[in-house]
């Protein structure tokens, strides 16, 4: 069975569902899968490589947390 057709079946079985707690556990499973495969963007892969080059460069540029807690 390709992919389309397990996805239609699958769809199908849910509208059979009448527990809301199997619901719930699948909803749990997808958001899971969701963030565990979610991929950085190329732009912000690019600005953490920026941010760690700046770093490098200047060790000591750096702001204390506690002073940046304060001015907000």
């Amino acid at each position: 069975m390709d992919l389309e057709a397990r996805k239609y079946h699958f769809i199908k079985e849910l509208f059979s569902i009448d527990r809301e707690s199997i619901i719930d556990t699948l909803e749990r499973v997808l958001k899971r899968e969701k963030e565990e495969h979610q991929e950085v963007s190329t732009d912000l892969k690019n600005e953490l490589d920026s941010r760690l080059e700046s770093y490098k460069n200047n060790p000591n540029n750096i702001l204390d947390w506690q002073d940046v807690k304060n001015d907000w």
